[in-house]
């Protein structure tokens, strides 16, 4: 058995009745110096100085017929992030939604296996899943999950060891609109260390302020301690790359939920006599949200006409107001992203504003350094799901109740999907309220000098 591993994202896993046995294997002295280090160190640093102490496992087919390549794919798919099914949220729930229909889990048990599989397979949990943080409203935020920070209590995560953190290259963030035109992003980045990533420093946990911590790899670390009596603690580990250094973030998924728009709670109908209630978004303007200046309530659709006219939408912001366009935020904050997912829901009653948010989205290219641009994919995904009959938002509103229902005679452009288990004999859920997700794809692309990136 690895020992120390139950620590490892303990908050989101479990045992099962019928655990598998732990094999007997050689001993390994246990460096006391190296445990006080192991915020910098991993374990599997030490079990491979002694490799006399990994049993080959070559009887098993994992490692007895599969290439190294083979058990990789393995490893990422049983420790990526699964639903527990078994315990379901409560569906009035606002966090209640597909993807989200139960705590999230991962199968960290896997790496107390045997230490064949834990010196391989060790890092892939931070690899392959990403780190939540929520930016918003505390209803949206579920119950503890593996990975998960919020802008307001930015230590959920401190439990993460250095190596650990440094290892996450994926960020999904949930986020409301007055969030995302208020410097959310930027917000956000910090908490996980883009830019220290982005220079290959070293982490080092959190700042008092929460945010991420990452120095120059350089940089004596006098906290550290002795790595093993005969290394000082910066000699490079025998048969390991340095696990410190920051994963740069190559995806970020943005969602905006329901209740994050602007005018969310508006009626469905409201936006005729009052655009500003009506669904919108924009990034190239620092907020579509201002009395002062109601031109910004329809500057998607000015993006939009301009956009498709080839050219690109001058607001009229002055130099100040420039710096708070959240497009623009993610070149200066998330310089190695190769995708960018947005992902918007609203009430299906509300569908036809949303359709038009996505038209509009279209268009959009976020620019990057040296040429690249972040540009829509061309692929679409839209779903509907059917969630409880009444949540506690509605605020006495019975629009929610009597206007959010299910329309099966409407042509749909979407796909219903089931997003957690029902009883077989089940009776029909017409009464539920039905809700819409849009998401959209940006890849990073070269772009040629038509895109006009010097006016950004």
């Amino acid at each position: 058995m690895v020992r120390g591993v139950g620590q490892l994202l303990k908050s989101g896993w479990k045992r099962t009745p019928n655990e598998i046995s732990q094999p007997a294997s050689a001993s390994v002295p246990i460096n006391t110096a190296r445990r006080k280090a192991e915020q910098r160190v991993p374990l599997a640093s030490e079990i491979l100085e002694h490799p006399d102490s990994i049993d080959s496992q070559l009887q098993s087919p994992l490692f007895g017929k599969l290439p190294r390549e083979l058990r990789d794919l393995v490893w990422r798919y049983s420790l990526t992030r699964y639903e527990d099914l078994d315990n379901l949220y409560d569906i009035q729930k606002r966090y209640a939604r597909p993807g989200q229909a139960a705590p999230l889990r991962v199968a960290v048990q896997l790496l107390e296996t045997c230490r064949a599989i834990y010196v391989e397979a060790y890092l892939t949990p931070f690899q392959v899943n990403p780190i939540i943080v929520f930016h918003g409203d505390g209803g949206d935020i579920p119950p503890v999950v593996p990975l998960m920070r919020t802008t307001e209590d930015p230590f959920l995560c401190k439990r993460l060891r250095f190596w650990q953190f440094a290892n996450i290259s994926s960020v999904e963030t949930t986020l409301q609109q007055v969030n995302l035109e208020g410097g959310g992003l930027e917000r956000i980045s910090r908490l996980v260390g883009t830019l220290g990533r982005h220079d290959g420093q070293e982490s080092r946990g959190y700042a008092a302020t929460g945010y991420a911590c990452f120095v120059s790899p350089t940089e004596l670390d006098k906290n550290a301690g002795e790595v093993s009596s005969e290394e000082g603690p910066d000699s490079p580990l025998p048969s390991l790359p340095n696990p410190l250094i920051g994963r740069k973030i190559t995806h970020l998924s943005i969602r905006m939920s329901r209740t994050d728009w602007w005018g969310w709670s508006s009626r469905p109908e409201e936006y005729i006599s009052s655009p500003e209630e009506r669904l919108r978004l924009e990034p190239m303007i620092n907020v579509t949200h201002l009395w002062s200046r109601p031109e910004n309530f329809s500057a998607m659709t000015t993006g939009y006409e301009a956009r498709k006219a080839g050219e690109e939408p001058d607001f009229g912001l002055d130099d100040f107001e420039k710096q708070g366009r959240w497009g623009l935020q993610v070149k200066e904050y998330w310089p190695d992203l190769t995708t960018l997912d947005l992902v918007l829901e609203t009430f299906s009653c509300k569908k036809a504003q949303l359709n038009y948010v996505t038209q509009c989205a279209k268009l959009w290219t976020f620019p990057l350094e040296n040429g690249f641009h972040l540009v829509w994919n061309g692929k679409e995904e839209a779903i509907r799901w059917r969630g409880a009959r009444s949540y506690e938002y509605e605020d006495h509103q019975d629009w929610f109740r009597n206007e959010n229902v299910p329309r099966d005679t409407e042509a749909q452009d979407s796909t219903k999907i089931q997003w957690r288990p029902s009883p077989s004999n089940d009776e029909d859920d017409r009464e539920s309220q039905e809700f819409i997700i849009r998401t959209l794809t940006f890849e990073r692309k070269r772009m040629g000098e038509h895109i006009g990136a010097d006016r950004f």
